[in-house]
């Protein structure tokens, strides 16, 4: 049989790092093995049961079994739109500066295709969403990996990027609140970096799909800042707001180009978001503001009983800023996060995930989802400090 080669991109790409830990699960589960999984944010709090009948009573009608335009539905950018400056007081054109995308993950991954070049950085943080190194080999580029450090509260020194990637740069990633280290960013510091890149024209590919999973704090737009409008794209998630991941939808906004441009891509690689997951996203915008507030008072509570936990047997370094995340340093015996998170599945049946696996800056972390039950959490946190 003839052996196939896979492209140079593609041998580029590292093992997806949630690829590889449901493995592990289905592996166990074959098994019989019984195990508490706090490693993907997948939420287990259902969707909003308005956007559970939106969805069964919309998927029955002709329209929406046809081909989605690809710029997707008026009536859910016109929704963004009122939900965005409800939230933030910006004003977006929902005809140029709104586009709804298969989930936020599809746009942020698509986005380098349309305005990178062979040759050309981009930007990713380390510790970060694997997602955004996958989206620089596919297009070509050659990655600057930015550290996110715990002495600088995980923002990046942007003054430390030497000059001949800041002149190569074409795009930037960042995410705050941050995944995986929930930390959240300063008005400061956001002003800086819309300065920064505005200065080597490099677009800001700004991921906040954890903008309403917060505890005191309220997350901020990058298009808040002045001059954004300028250099930037928004990226937000009905996955983390609304419990809604497997639906998949999300949606990009901010400058008109670069939405252009984004669009230009998606025309020619998918067909739109299926009709009838528009209009369940549509009430979810419009209806659903009490189930936000609800979700995040069941995150506080899972995050302070799972931190305290932590801090009752000697863990360190803790951070749970925001986001549905607790990112913790692992325990001195163990040398990486790999072999601390292997401890983890072999000897206590708990799945987490190894630091290392956002870059290589995340090491000597391991990040928990608390995307089960308190109750859960209670027990798992009761076998994490066993021997």
């Amino acid at each position: 049989m003839r052996k196939f080669e896979f492209s140079q991109n593609l041998r580029r790409l590292p093992p997806y790092l949630f690829a590889q830990i449901d493995r592990q699960k289905q592996e166990l589960k074959k098994n019989g093995v019984k195990f508490i999984d706090l490693s993907i944010g997948d939420p287990d709090i259902p969707a909003p049961k308005k956007v559970i009948d939106t969805l069964y009573k919309c998927a029955k009608l002709k329209e929406n079994q046809k081909y989605a335009l690809d710029q997707g539905k008026y009536e859910l950018r016109k929704a963004i739109k009122a939900w965005f400056k409800g939230r933030f007081k910006i004003n977006l054109d929902e005809n140029r500066e709104v586009l709804p995308l298969i989930g936020s993950k599809e746009g942020l991954v698509h986005l380098p295709l349309g305005f990178v070049n062979k040759g050309d950085y981009v930007i990713i943080p380390s510790p970060g969403y694997p997602g955004y190194r996958g989206a620089a080999i596919f297009s070509g580029a050659r990655s600057y990996e930015l550290p996110l450090l715990e002495k600088n509260n995980f923002l990046p020194d942007l003054d430390k990027i030497p000059l001949f990637v800041r002149n190569k740069a074409k795009i930037i990633y960042l995410n705050y609140p941050n995944n995986p280290t929930t930390a959240l960013a300063p008005v400061e510091f956001l002003k800086k970096l819309v300065k920064f890149c505005a200065k080597y024209g490099i677009i800001l590919a700004y991921d906040n799909a954890y903008s309403e999973i917060y505890f005191e704090e309220k997350p901020h737009s990058i298009l808040e800042v002045k001059g954004a409008e300028e250099i930037a794209i928004e990226f937000h998630s009905f996955s983390k707001t609304f419990s809604m991941t497997g639906f998949r939808i999300g949606w990009a906004c901010g400058n008109k180009d670069l939405i252009n441009g984004l669009l230009k891509v998606k025309t020619n690689i998918d067909s739109g978001i299926f009709g009838a997951v528009q209009e369940a996203g549509r009430i979810a915008l419009d209806e659903e503001k009490d189930y936000v507030s609800n979700l995040r008072k069941i995150f506080k509570e899972r995050k302070n009983v799972f931190v305290a936990g932590l801090k009752e047997r000697g863990f360190e370094g803790i951070c749970s800023q925001a986001t549905f995340y607790v990112w913790a340093k692992i325990p001195s015996p163990f040398k990486s996060s790999i072999e601390f998170a292997q401890h983890l599945i072999k000897k206590k049946r708990i799945i987490a995930t190894p630091g290392v696996g956002f870059g290589k800056y995340g090491e000597r972390f391991i990040r928990f989802a608390l995307t089960v039950d308190k109750g859960i959490l209670k027990k798992a946190v009761r076998l994490i400090g066993g021997k």
